[in-house]
């Protein structure tokens, strides 16, 4: 794969017991027999930010926003080791395949960015949310 980790990839950690404090992030855990690699985008202020890649094994975990979710909406683009992309949709953002974060949704090619399909995923309001990828 053409990918590079961005973060750890992490297991899901669940606050538990008196006294600890809770954590609220956007979590994506990879629930296919392959690998899996993600990017998101969401909005941050006036501007779309596009960030990834994060290479999930089988089962694995990470985090991509860490705290409190601001947004409703966030946007996931998936792409498997087999070279398909499978969580996909009609919201572009920019990406490039080595790890990245860019700022601005628009005028990728002139950036140098490639732009592809990601997925919006309704976090309802929550302030933690976790995706399961499946296919």
């Amino acid at each position: 794969m053409k990918r590079y980790i961005l973060a750890a990839s992490v297991g899901l950690l669940a606050a538990s017991g008196a006294g600890s404090d809770a954590r609220a992030d956007f979590t994506i855990c990879n629930k296919t027999y392959g690998t899996v690699s993600v990017a998101i985008g969401y909005r941050d202020g006036d501007q779309w930010v596009s960030e990834g890649w994060w290479n999930l094994s089988y089962e694995d975990c990470a985090q991509v926003i860490q705290g409190d979710l601001r947004q409703t909406y966030y946007y996931v683009r998936g792409e498997s080791d087999d070279g398909e992309t499978y969580w996909t949709d009609d919201y572009t953002f920019c990406y490039v395949d080595e790890v990245f974060t860019i700022r601005g949704d628009e005028n990728c090619s002139g950036r140098g960015y490639k732009s592809g399909g990601f997925m919006e995923i309704d976090t309802g309001n929550k302030l933690d949310y976790t995706l399961d990828l499946t296919h």
